[in-house]
């Protein structure tokens, strides 16, 4: 039961014209591949202290969140699928947010024996996000570590059958930059959206920047033909919330957008809350404003929590990386590190140029505040 000081806080953050957030779940750490840009297997004690929420955790968070307006959760790891409750999980979210919720997870599309796309639309997912890379099966396993991904685009059509939004999360490289436009051109004639997303120079990715990282600048520059006469599509007809603009090049199916992280200040427009595997909430990824949500399940006051993150997110403007840095949209799944309270987690890193902006598709920061 939200007091008045909730509903006045929930008022303030409207005021701000901000993207309501949402809640963006990391579930585990475990992936069946090995992309080279996240190489989850390199991580100390991988796998091994995930402690999990349960699924009575997850039903109470999605329950204070939907009082909280909130109505959007995502799921994604490591590779979700992977929880052999991920059916419950996703369930969980959706009647925890209730009736004309958005449940999303990303995936690789491969799916184990024994799961389908048809069981997660029944267990209440709404859209999928797909992680391809190259149409190519030789080349996508050297990308991704192995997988198929003709497998991933019989995931895709069948959810598309079932009715459920899908977008499909490309990382731009160098050496497969065609491979990167090849899927992109999916969107002709599936009514997707393809998100181009640039490198960042953290994590294993830092062994490949300086040869593989391709700007959104660049990568448009090579699409100017599908973008003449490109109409934007709102993210209300996306159901997308991500920084970014989707063009709709005339008569295709689909939407190309972009996710550029590495040159596009994006930290304005961020609305998620990263909730680990073992139930550490995370408001903003730079700076520690972390809380713990297991003490609160306990508790029964897990609304005091929601007012810390609220609070929390409409401080995002006094981050100092908010204007001239980029949003680090960092590996999080790993929940073991250490984030010093009040201290920047990592060191904030600059544009790739900051003469950029113009091309950036990211829409301008509203409500900025004077310092």
């Amino acid at each position: 039961m939200l007091t008045v000081g909730h509903r006045d806080l929930l008022a303030a953050f409207a005021a701000t014209g901000r993207n309501h957030p949402y809640l963006a779940f990391t579930l585990n750490s475990l992936c069946n591949l090995d992309c080279v840009f996240c190489k989850p297997r390199c991580m100390p004690d991988y796998g091994h202290k995930d402690r999990p929420l349960n699924i009575a955790d997850y039903t109470a968070i999605a329950r204070e969140a939907g009082a909280w307006q909130v109505k959007k959760a995502h799921c994604s790891g490591g590779e979700p699928t992977l929880r052999a409750d991920i059916l419950d999980v996703i369930g969980a979210l959706a009647d925890g947010l209730g009736p004309d919720a958005s449940i999303g997870m990303t995936s690789h599309g491969n799916l184990r024996k024994g799961l389908s796309i048809d069981r997660f639309q029944q267990a209440g997912l709404t859209y999928l996000n797909v992680s391809l890379h190259s149409l190519d099966p030789g080349r996508s396993a050297t990308i991704m570590g192995g997988g198929d991904p003709h497998q991933a685009r019989t995931t895709i059509e069948k959810a598309l059958a079932l009715g459920l939004k899908v977008k499909i999360n490309c990382v731009l490289q160098r050496t497969y930059l065609n491979d990167a436009f090849e899927v992109a051109e999916l969107a002709k004639s599936l009514p997707i959206a393809v998100r181009l997303i640039e490198l960042q120079n953290i994590g294993p990715a830092q062994a490949l920047f300086d040869t593989e990282f391709v700007s959104e600048a660049e990568a448009r520059g090579h699409l100017t033909k599908w973008f003449a006469d490109a109409g934007e599509v709102s993210r209300g007809d996306l159901g997308v919330r991500s920084p970014g603009r989707y063009l709709q090049p005339m008569g295709w199916a689909g939407s190309i957008g972009f996710i550029s992280n590495s040159s596009c200040a994006t930290c304005s427009d961020a609305n998620r809350i990263k909730i680990t595997p073992t139930g550490v909430a995370r408001p903003c990824i730079l700076h520690n404003r972390d809380i713990p949500l297991k003490p609160h399940l306990a508790d029964g006051t897990l609304s005091d929590a929601f007012d810390h993150l609220f609070r929390a997110m409409l401080k995002r403007n006094s981050n100092e990386a908010w204007q001239g840095f980029h949003y680090v949209d960092y590996d999080l799944r790993w929940d073991r590190m250490e984030r010093p309270e009040g201290a920047p987690v990592l060191s904030v890193l600059p544009l790739i140029d900051a003469n950029t902006s113009a091309s950036c598709a990211v829409r301008p920061p509203q409500h900025r505040e004077e310092r």
